[in-house]
């Protein structure tokens, strides 16, 4: 079961997409393949086991006398991630918009998530993290992680990588990573190394996700309105091939095949392969 929702406070909608929660049957095994994504992901445990083998995660529960708790932030990739569940727990998820992660934390987001994913050993989360599993239902869930980052909430000086994503992430125009430094009166070296502090990823990397993400919601809500064709040139792809070349790099299937056997889960909220 997953359900997801969206953020109350009108302040966190700024920078939180999403929260959900995810519980698989206890007997129940699920694998899925996550995509590339802008947005990043704190995600809390009760009582699992979680390991992580190249680009593989395997999370399964554990049966121990003291309840233990653990906090999960991913970070960036430009290639599929497999995911492994062994049910018989639940996950309770913050999906963050791109630069979202940065409001929380007044560490860097790239020395905090170096890696896909890892553990986010701060004490304030792992503490909020048993009172979290306290609650009896996702809503009041939900109530508390409102609550919890709107006190640690924070406005660091990012409205030149605000703009600089908004212009990455342009379909209409092709925004050459020096004509961003130029907009954001930044030299291409100061640029690249601020935007890695803040988003994990190089800028090109940014961009080609966001031109991905965009394309991919383009096929999926309208697929059989839209040819390949379309959807490439709607998300600014030089021409047909160059868009298949990067759905390979970044999901290891041409478009058509991935939009034929993705899942979209919860009313479009989360975009997964299911294996």
């Amino acid at each position: 079961m997953i359900k997801s929702v969206r953020p109350q406070s009108e302040i966190l909608r700024k920078y939180v997409d999403v929260f959900y929660v995810f519980c698989p049957d206890g007997n129940e095994n699920i694998s899925y393949i996550a995509f590339p994504h802008t947005n990043t992901a704190i995600s809390f445990f009760k009582n699992t086991s979680i390991t992580r083998e190249g680009d593989n995660i395997h999370i399964q529960p554990i049966e121990q006398g003291v309840d233990t708790y653990s906090v999960e932030i991913l970070g960036k990739y430009t290639h599929p991630v497999f995911v492994h569940y062994n049910g018989g727990f639940n996950e309770i998820a913050i999906i963050l918009k791109p630069l979202g992660v940065n409001h929380f934390f007044r560490e860097e987001f790239h020395s905090l998530a170096p890696e896909i994913v890892q553990n986010l050993n701060e004490d304030a989360w792992l503490q909020f993290a048993s009172t979290l599993y306290t609650s009896p239902d996702f809503e009041s869930q939900v109530s508390l992680l409102e609550s919890f980052l709107l006190s640690l909430l924070w406005k660091p000086a990012l409205d030149t990588m605000y703009h600089a994503i908004e212009m990455l992430a342009d379909t209409n125009t092709d925004y050459s990573i020096e004509e961003v430094a130029m907009a954001i009166n930044m030299s291409v070296k100061t640029f690249q190394r601020h935007f890695l502090k803040h988003l994990a990823c190089t800028p090109i990397d940014y961009k080609r996700i966001a031109r991905f993400r965009h394309s991919l919601g383009t096929g999926l809500m309208a697929p059989e309105l839209k040819k390949l064709t379309s959807i490439a040139y709607d998300s600014n792809y030089y021409d047909q091939s160059y868009f298949v070349r990067e759905y390979r790099k970044l999901t290891n299937h041409s478009p058509k095949a991935l939009y034929d056997s993705i899942s979209v889960l919860d009313d479009n909220h989360i975009v997964w392969k299911i294996r």
